[in-house]
């Protein structure tokens, strides 16, 4: 068999392999966080959040239509999973070819296995890590990011294995057009035009390998000198409270100066090594240079050039793009003509990198069709640049890493002793390296931060990837130079530039991917190298290859590496039975009846909502107001003036021009009112005439926020208030149960629970069990039945909860909370206003039935609550195994703090409740002796001590006579 035949074996098995296991575990239908808006956006083309992805719309547009799968969500998904089974093909090739470069050729087909092997292990090491398998399978930009990257890489190796490269510029031109298609799904994979750069310099230019002393010299050297002035700038600048945005432009100018008078003394006084170490700074130079053409050149600035000329003029601005396109072609014609192969090979890649950014022109195309979701109606040029340019989600100072305005994270950001602290403690070891090693050492757990695990898999994968990186630089210092950049960037740079801010809303690991794909060949090159040491080793007098030892090596290494990885990761991300984010969606959208107007959260309680009203028509009826996105004014206008599907338009008071002046304004406690027509009143159930003749709703609503000193209301709440009195009872209005207490406009006594959402209503509710819809929430919860409907159908939909096969992460959990809030409601009406013991009863054990706590865990102290709804309806069965479960954990609680007495689930309060409950004063004692000895000479508890040490008497002579 020829080595080439080999390897095409190999191959096709790994990205068979990886494609077998991604199908297996595939998301089934639609998934949290933004795959709703991205598989809606795909099926109708739509325009999604900025700065848009119109080629992964195009691709799954075209997905949608294949006669595959049981819904449009699961063919979506599939995109992922084809880009990521290839892209691990794409690593495998890779890494055969990077060990070819240093290796020249193998002595025999056993050799050329081994490399196969090696690579292979590698790839599959992409293909079962945490963060990659998480992004293969479902509907996100981010698999099909990272697809190019590996796509563009294995072109790049194709050309610089090619001894006659000049003739191959077919290579490079692909690799732009690749590249200019990449932006229209992520900018990650523009990224990887600084290692191409450095590739095609190389390959050219750099043939002395002693130039890698020097080059390690001054760049090691430049970079420590400036960390060291950057950190002493930080430094400066502590203090818990962030200066103003003036200062920190000051400081960032401050910054360049420093770091350019450094950088003029360094290169002054070794000008003679920095010219030797040229050939490593001019193609990171070069690259730099054709990433910043690329990114924000041609994707922000072509715009921009457009809009400063043809402002709105469709007419001006189509030949001012023709004319780029022209001067383009022009250049290729003079560079030809004049033999300047180099400028014409540059005008050629820029020109195909245009073409490819073109599929950026469908926004604009259906931004003005008005579709559903046309987030930031980018209409017109100045509003598509603004949309590239994210300006939603406004901007931070490069340099300054703690800059917010927000309270709690001025609270947040006085943990760190300066900017150089909370950037490397928190941007780049807690949002880098820990997403590293989650990935080739093991994640401790789905919970936001969690740490690493190195029980997981011992760590395995990232010490062979480290050997690997070594090893690089040891047989080919060029190209481990190349990927060593490619990394930084990818990882470390992207953090940098990301500039995230703590908290962050969820993990952020899929912004790393392309660092880990690099990360993956150092662990392929890790086993050669390995191999490369057991084959030394092994043979024999006259140097031939012992096979034993390798192929022993081989095996554990794929023991130690991929099945390790599969065998710790497959459960985590096996989705194939999980229908939860689709229940979820449904449920909320059957909490309210029809034609109702639904405020909702965030991402999770909107994105998947679209997906079901946009691809499956359930609920179409039902107008969502997203409320962050209520604070921009094109999407009040859209709720205003557009009627998707049909559906009526959201009265309000406002004129367009009104919306476009609208911000957050001075607000302080006052009473608000809102006309209630009889009829109204008649139909919520008040009979009282009093109430029924003052003909309106009137409330205390207080300031909803605090922008430093001052009592605001955000433009959301000015809003949500304003669509609540325009629409006059007219139109259901509902919170979702998600929205928190400080959006919901001081309205919670008027809210009534109908499921998943809270309908306002103009009766008052002062209790909160009281705030109940009794019969809704009744059908909700009980209502078994398998039908679906995409009408208003009350019945909600668990699917999986009580299946222990089926993981769910920290996400899920933290939502299918609200179903427990659901059950728990209903069953405090039953017990507070029904007087109904067996239905109080009946509501829990429904609960426990379709959410398990030992499934889906209960925290300890809502647990508690529980216990005691069961204890008080008189189901002491149920309360006993619940006790018995929460006096342990409220012991170790009072072990770890005992000093925890300041609130209503102290482990003291806690422990008083179950002995009470259970007469066992002797433990009561016990407690309070504890509780008295951390709080000393507190009369009130000396007082129920004695209290509890008489009882415990009177219950031991009670024992006595009994005996007698």
């Amino acid at each position: 068999m020829s080595q080439k035949l080999l390897h095409r074996l190999v191959g096709f098995a790994v990205f068979l392999f990886a494609l077998v296991v991604y199908v297996m575990t595939v998301q089934p239908s639609v998934s949290f966080w933004d795959c709703g808006e991205f598989i809606a956006s795909s099926y109708l083309m739509q325009v999604p959040h900025p700065p848009g992805t119109p080629f992964f719309l195009i691709l799954g547009k075209l997905f949608s239509m294949l006669p595959i799968g049981e819904n449009i969500a699961f063919r979506v998904n599939m995109v992922s999973v084809l880009s990521s089974a290839f892209n691990v093909l794409f690593l495998y090739l890779v890494a055969v070819k990077l060990i070819e470069n240093y290796k020249k050729e193998h002595e025999n087909n056993f050799d050329a296995l081994l490399t196969y092997l090696a690579s292979a292990v590698g790839a599959f090491s992409l293909a079962f890590a945490d963060t990659f398998w998480f992004n293969a399978v479902e509907a996100e930009v981010y698999a099909l990011s990272v697809f190019f990257i590996g796509f563009v890489t294995w072109l790049i190796m194709l050309w610089n294995a090619d001894e006659d490269h000049h003739s191959n510029d077919k290579y490079i031109l692909l690799i732009a057009y690749l590249l200019g298609i990449s932006a229209g799904v992520h900018l990650m994979a523009v990224l990887a035009t600084v290692p191409i750069v450095m590739i095609i310099y190389f390959k050219n230019y750099v043939e002395d390998d002693e130039v890698l002393q020097n080059t390690a010299i001054i760049f090691a050297g430049h970079v420590a000198v400036s960390l060291v002035v950057a950190f002493l700038l930080w430094f400066t600048e502590t203090g818990s409270t962030p200066p103003s945005r003036d200062a920190y432009s000051a400081f960032d100018s401050r910054f360049l100066m420093i770091e350019v008078a450094v950088s003029m003394v360094y290169m002054g006084v070794f000008w003679k090594k920095i010219l030797k170490a040229s050939s490593f700074y001019i193609p990171i130079i070069l690259g730099g240079m054709a990433l910043v053409a690329t990114y924000p050149g041609m994707v922000k600035y072509v715009p921009t050039i457009m809009n400063k000329i043809g402002g709105n003029d469709e007419t001006i601005n189509m030949l001012v793009l023709f004319g780029i396109f022209a001067g383009l072609l022009y250049l290729i014609y003079w560079t030809h003509n004049t033999n300047k192969r180099t400028f014409n090979l540059i005008a050629k890649s820029l020109l195909f990198v245009m073409v490819g950014l073109t599929s950026y022109l469908m926004i604009i195309i259906r931004a003005n069709q008005d579709p559903p979701i046309n987030l930031n109606s980018p209409k017109t040029p100045n509003e598509v640049v603004s949309y590239l340019n994210r300006e939603q989600y406004g901007d931070f100072p490069t340099f300054k890493r703690r800059y917010t305005q927000e309270p709690h994270q001025q609270i947040v950001y006085s943990n760190y002793s300066s900017d150089g602290d909370f950037w490397w403690s928190y941007q780049m070891d807690h949002m880098f390296n820990r997403y590293l090693e989650w990935n080739y050492i093991g994640r401790g757990s789905t919970v936001q931060d969690s740490g690493v695990d190195w029980s997981d898999m011992w760590g395995l994968p990232f010490l062979i990837g480290l050997f690997g990186f070594l090893y690089h630089f040891k047989r080919d210092w060029k190209m481990a130079s190349i990927f060593f950049v490619m990394f930084i960037f990818l990882g470390y740079l992207t953090a940098f530039y990301q500039n995230q801010q703590q908290p962050q809303p969820r993990e952020r690991d899929y912004f790393y991917v392309g660092a880990f794909f690099v990360y993956s060949i150092w662990v392929a090159l890790g086993v050669r190298g390995i191999l490369d040491m057991v084959i030394g080793f092994a043979r024999d007098t006259s140097g031939k290859m012992k096979p034993v030892l390798p192929a022993i090596t081989i095996l554990l290494a794929f023991l130690a590496v991929p099945v390790n990885m599969l065998y710790a990761n497959y459960w985590e991300h096996d989705r194939s039975r999980n229908y939860i984010p689709w229940d979820y969606s449904y449920n909320l959208l059957q909490s309210v009846e029809p034609n109702a107007i639904l405020f909702t959260n965030g991402d999770n309680d909107t994105f998947p909502l679209w997906y079901l009203q946009d691809v499956e028509g359930v609920r179409r009826d039902v107008r969502i107001a997203n409320l962050s996105l209520l604070n921009t004014g094109w999407y009040i206008k859209q709720l205003k003036n557009t009627t998707p599907h049909g559906t009526d338009k959201i009265k309000m008071s406002y004129s367009d021009l009104e919306i476009d002046r609208i911000g957050p304004a001075r607000f302080e406690a006052r009473n608000m009112s809102i006309p209630v027509p009889e009829n109204v009143y008649r139909e919520n159930g008040v009979t009282d005439t009093s109430l029924i003749n003052k003909g309106k709703l009137t409330w205390r609503m207080n300031p909803p926020t605090r922008f430093g000193d001052i009592n605001a209301a955000r433009v959301q709440d000015l809003v949500a208030l304003d669509i609540i009195r325009s629409n006059a009872w007219e139109r259901p209005i509902y919170f979702a149960v998600t929205c928190s207490d400080d959006s919901k406009l001081s309205m919670q006594d008027y809210l009534l629970m109908e499921g998943l959402a809270m309908r306002v209503t103009p009766v008052k509710r002062p209790e909160y069990y009281e705030r109940v819809n009794e019969d809704l929430m009744a059908k909700q919860i009980f209502d078994d039945s398998d039908e679906y409907s995409k009408s208003f159908r009350p019945g909600f939909k668990f699917r999986g909860l009580n299946d222990s096969t089926l993981f769910l992460d920290q996400n899920h959990k933290r939502l299918t909370g609200n179903y427990r809030n659901a059950f728990i409601r209903l069953a405090m009406y039953y017990y507070h206003v029904a007087r109904d013991n067996k239905k109080v009863i009946a509501a829990l054990d429904e609960m426990e039935e379709k959410l398990p706590r030992k499934i889906i865990p209960l925290d300890y102290r809502l647990l508690h609550d529980v216990g005691n709804i069961y204890f008080q309806a008189g189901a002491i069965d149920r309360y006993l195994p619940i006790a018995e479960e929460i006096e342990e954990i409220a012991w170790q609680k009072m072990k770890e703090n005992p000093r925890d007495v300041n609130h209503r689930y102290s482990p003291y309060l806690i422990l008083r409740d179950i002995y009470e409950n259970l007469n066992q004063y002797d433990k009561l004692v016990d407690v309070f002796e504890r509780l008295n000895n951390v709080v000393p000479n507190n009369p009130q508890i000396q007082s129920m001590l004695n209290q509890y040490k008489a009882m415990a008497r009177n219950a031991d002579s009670s024992e006595v006579k009994l005996n007698k």
